[in-house]
């Protein structure tokens, strides 16, 4: 048996740029546990096994009914101009193929930054260790209410490539949060202990003492 568990949920963003030196971390960053149990009911670390997942994440509106990891924006549009823009999306999926543009749309990248995370072997705030997803550069485009949608996904193993598919084991949605516009904007969380604990670590996650712009 397994629990798949989203420990620490994003709150907020400020919107960001196309280019990679505006991006804005959600803050603060997901984290995501894997708990593995044997049939005592017993808690177990079996790194051959969490070695071969990963967790893969998707962007969504607040009832969950639409994609929006990929949108359709106005041509020619800018970081200036984004907040205007969201009201004339389309929609977004990340079904390859399959999102034809209309004349005067482009398609942009919505979430930006690393969607996929491998497990990690390390300890928590309180000392306890586990299986671990980080996910510290997840950026926005554009200002709303969103939720974040988590697949663990677990990736055939090298002996027999051929004959394994990836395999979606378990999914969760995050808690809604709000990206805000630059104007609006409250500024970033202060940086958790959990955040610290896996900072200290050698996990690259954004570190912060105090609530800034």
């Amino acid at each position: 048996a397994f629990r798949f568990t989203i420990v620490q949920q994003p709150i907020r963003a400020r919107m960001c740029g196309s280019s990679d030196k505006d991006w804005r971390p959600l803050s603060p960053p997901t984290v995501i546990k894997l708990e593995l149990f044997d049939i005592d009911g017993n808690r177990v670390i079996e790194n051959s096994f969490m070695q071969h997942l990963v967790v893969h994440t998707t962007l969504w509106n607040e009832s969950k009914e639409e994609e929006l990891t990929v949108v359709e924006l106005p041509h020619n549009t800018n970081s200036k101009r984004i907040s205007a823009a969201a009201k004339s999306r389309k929609r977004g999926v990340t079904h390859f193929g399959q999102l034809k543009h209309e004349p005067g749309l482009e398609i942009e990248n919505n979430l930006l930054g690393d969607y996929s995370a491998t497990s990690m072997i390390v300890d928590d705030e309180t000392g306890q260790r586990g299986c671990f997803f980080v996910f510290p550069n997840l950026s926005i485009r554009l200002e709303g209410r969103y939720k974040l949608r988590f697949t663990l996904i677990k990736l055939p193993e090298m002996q027999q490539p051929a004959l394994m598919a990836p395999k979606c084991v378990a999914s969760a949605f995050s808690d809604a949060f709000d990206v805000y516009s630059i104007k609006t904007f409250p500024g970033m969380i202060e940086s958790t202990a959990l955040s610290r604990a896996l900072a200290q670590q050698g996990l690259k996650i954004p570190i912060r003492n105090t609530q800034d712009n």
